[in-house]
């Protein structure tokens, strides 16, 4: 049993707990790697780690960049958006009001995407985001705990703390046995964490390639996406809701088979181009009327000027019909959507294949409609269902999750895959994120550290060993003559502050676009 002897702190909004628990099993670890017994072990990790120093390294460099390279596609963005004319901005609304949101999530518009809870990914995804950032956080400070024990500085404490509901875990360990190392020595120390974070990143990036959890789910989930898609859940704000209850069956998308690749639900709903009906249905002629006429229904064959005016209307979203229009002669007519897309028979690619009575029509492409087919599992495809959404094809991707396996057990849910699955990749992006945003040379980050060692081996002995016997002086001055030490800090300082200024400038530009969507 581990006691958590070491003290609870609380402030205002702020939570935290510290143990020494865990300081006897890291001398005992420190203790075993200075033996002689585990010396191969102890030049396998130092390299190990020397590698990490250097991708770290490369890792701080590579933020920054990364950083410069957000701010300046934002304020790209809002450059544009200040000089446009207001005739521009109206038609640009109009021409592409509905596929506008649709592209913001099917295309990356920046190098670096903020994870907001709410606002960029769903707000019920927080507590896998706050658990993946506390298994990347033990993961960020364990490497610190093992190049420490490999130099021989004890841990004073481990711990955790939380403020606001945001995790952080710590590893607290004497600044001056640190200081005394060389910066080489010290290089490690500070990178470890970074380092550890990019590590299990490849890791997990190695597993999903190799198909691993696939693997592992196959024992309790059928895949099933040669067939189609089951819904594993649906807002229950949502209309489709009754429609599309947990557990349903879908097979197509208008005319897209669901079957034809793992992607196709997200691919066609996300997609702001036209709808795709590679067939028609069959329509008596009869019920056809006017060059830009209307559907006769037998309860009434005369239509009203409003109820021709679908087909010219760019915004007809409002007006219970839709615009159709004829295989061959591109003649339109305007008609209740229902009473066509609803139908299971009667398809057709052109009016040779309906009776001669009847012509062949499709709905334009420009029309917000989505065709769902729901089947019925156990019974013929006479069976199946369609259930018709009137609206942007994204809203369906918004308000429905879909999944490709079935589970071969009651007793397991049907969401657990896609919950794993979402866990999986919050997990992925929080230990590469800890590995970006600590390399940058920011307060209280491993950055700023990392950058006083390399202007220090920039100006000094970069392989410096300190004598065994402490040499105060030779340590207040290792960083070189004072005004060596002087153009350090300086060059610090200024470091720090424009790396300040680039993620302030980011922030500001990133909530600027957002307040002008």
């Amino acid at each position: 049993m581990i006691s958590l002897a070491g003290g609870i702190s609380r402030r205002l909004f702020h939570l935290r707990m510290q143990t020494r628990a865990f300081n006897a099993y890291h001398d005992t670890f420190s203790l075993r790697l200075a033996s002689r017994n585990y010396l191969r072990t102890r030049k396998l990790l130092l390299i190990f780690y020397d590698t990490g120093s250097v991708l770290v390294v490369f890792g701080m460099f590579t933020a920054v960049i990364l950083l410069f390279w957000t701010m300046v596609s934002l304020s790209s963005s809002a450059f544009l958006r200040l000089t446009a004319s207001d005739t521009s901005a109206s038609l640009l609304k109009r021409a592409l009001g509905a596929t506008s949101r649709a592209k913001s999530y099917s295309s990356t518009a920046h190098a670096i995407n903020p994870i907001i809870p709410g606002l960029t990914v769903p707000l019920k995804h927080l507590p896998l985001i706050l658990f993946s950032l506390c298994i990347s956080q033990i993961v960020h400070e364990s490497g610190h705990a093992i190049t420490a024990a490999i130099h021989r500085i004890p841990m004073l404490a481990a711990g955790a703390s939380i403020t606001f509901i945001f995790p952080a875990a710590f590893v607290a360990l004497p600044s001056a046995r640190v200081e005394e190392l060389s910066s080489l020595d010290r290089l490690r120390v500070v990178t470890s964490g970074c380092f550890h974070n990019l590590t299990f990143w490849l890791i997990l990036l190695g597993a999903a390639s190799s198909g691993i959890g696939q693997w592992s789910l196959s024992a309790g989930y059928e895949d099933v996406s040669a067939r189609g898609l089951i819904v594993s859940h649906v807002e229950a704000d949502s209309p489709l809701s009754i429609h599309l209850p947990v557990g349903s069956f879908l097979t197509t998308l208008d005319d897209l088979p669901l079957n034809s690749s793992r992607d196709a639900w997200s691919t066609y709903l996300l997609d702001p181009t036209s709808a795709v009906y590679k067939q028609g249905w069959c329509v008596n002629v009869s019920e056809l009327s006017g060059e830009h006429g209307t559907l006769r229904h037998p309860a009434s064959l005369k239509a009203s000027s409003d109820d021709q005016q679908c087909c010219e209307d760019s915004d007809s979203r409002a007006s219970p019909l839709s615009c159709f229009v004829s295989f061959e002669t591109m003649e339109k007519y305007c008609t209740n959507p229902v009473a066509i897309l609803s139908k299971m028979q009667n398809r057709c690619d052109s009016s040779t294949l309906c009776l001669e009575s009847q012509s062949c029509i499709k709905p334009t492409g420009d029309q917000d409609l989505l065709r769902i087919m729901v089947h019925q599992q156990g019974t013929s495809t006479k069976d199946d269902r369609v259930v018709l959404w009137g609206g942007p094809k994204y809203e369906v991707w918004e308000q429905v999750q879909t999944t490709h396996l079935a589970p071969r057990f009651d007793i397991l849910p049907l969401g657990l895959p896609l919950l794993l699955a979402d866990f999986f990749q919050y997990l992925t992006l929080t230990n590469l994120s800890l590995y970006l945003l600590n390399s940058l040379p920011l307060p209280a980050l491993d950055g700023s550290q990392l950058l006083i060692i390399l202007l220090e081996m920039a100006f000094t002995r970069w392989l410096y060993r300190p004598s065994t016997i402490l040499d105060i002086e030779a340590l207040r001055t290792r960083g070189g003559r004072p005004h060596e030490r002087r153009v350090q800090q300086v060059l610090r300082t200024l470091i720090i502050i424009g790396t300040c200024t680039l993620l302030g400038a980011c922030v500001m530009l990133g909530i600027i676009e957002w307040m002008s969507v």
